[in-house]
């Protein structure tokens, strides 16, 4: 190899990590306390705009799960990504893991750092939590987006699949660290899921509290239960970027979002197509973005 290839290589390898040495800068954590000090949120902000995205991860995973959101949208948008309490690096004085205590926590995050023109962009756990916030009415809410999750409205379970269901909570609650990762290999991946995304997912189940990680697995089930009701009280339309990977019953959508629904679907993806397919991910949700406006 003559020296001028090696000289292009190298410079090729440093302008790769300048760019990777931004992008983690760019991805700097910041922190807050909220709610009388009892919560600390560690999240991350990037990019100006009149309108403020708002990323809120899914069970056991965390902020960073959304890089590839932040560096995109930035360009246009207010975009912060945030660790829910007990997950990521935030924390919490309680002992309460409720959808309704997430939700306050949200709303005092958007209160303390007054943001205005807000979108929240909810992923599977924390579309709860994006339904719950969003019910309270607050005008600082401009729109919501689930991404996968909402499928199962009305579907009715058989016998056998609540026997599999109720099975399930006695195996996380007394070997947490090895029975979610399991769920997520049997439940959560697509046949195309990058290995590394499934690595990475199972390894954040496992090292995740399993007291948190349990108690929130528990209440978001309580919590759905209502969801086909709480989304008859929603004044926004609700957007949805779900995977194929399982079905959205649209029918039970239909029947109950009375102010109407959208679903946009990414193919060839499990339950996080923000990671397994970004940029195709990105180009869905720009469009949702327009078509609110």
């Amino acid at each position: 190899m003559n020296k001028k290839a090696i000289l292009l290589i190298v410079i090729a390898l440093l302008l790769s990590n300048v760019g990777k040495a931004q992008t983690q800068e760019r991805m700097t954590a910041k922190q807050v306390t909220i709610r009388d000090n009892q919560v600390e949120i560690n999240y991350f902000q990037q990019g100006q705009g009149d309108t403020t995205l708002l990323f809120i991860h899914g069970w056991c995973i965390d902020g960073t799960y959304w890089e590839n959101q932040v560096e995109y949208f930035s360009k246009n948008y207010n975009v912060y990504a945030i660790d829910l309490p007990g997950f990521g690096k935030s924390k919490a004085e309680r002992t309460n893991w409720t959808i309704e205590e997430y939700a306050n926590d949200v709303a005092a995050f958007i209160d303390t750092m007054n943001l205005k023109n807000v979108v929240i962009i909810g992923h599977s756990m924390a579309g709860e939590i994006m339904l719950q916030t969003a019910l309270s009415n607050n005008p600082k809410i401009a729109g919501i987006v689930g991404v996968d999750n909402f499928k199962l409205i009305d579907v009715t379970f058989t016998p056998e699949q609540m026997k599999e269901i109720n099975d399930f909570f006695p195996l996380l609650e007394n070997d947490f660290k090895n029975s979610a990762p399991a769920y997520a290999d049997m439940m959560l991946f697509h046949p195309a899921t990058p290995k590394e995304a499934r690595d990475r997912v199972k390894t954040d189940f496992a090292n995740s509290d399993p007291v948190i990680g349990y108690e929130t697995c528990i209440n978001q089930m309580q919590y759905a239960y209502a969801d086909a009701q709480r989304l008859e009280q929603l004044n926004y339309k609700l957007y949805l970027i779900n995977s194929d990977g399982s079905p959205t019953n649209e029918t039970g959508l239909k029947n109950h979002c009375k102010n109407s629904f959208q679903v946009e679907t990414i193919s060839a993806t499990g339950h996080y197509p923000m990671i397994e397919k970004p940029a195709e991910f990105n180009l869905i949700l720009e469009k949702v973005l327009t078509d609110m406006k």
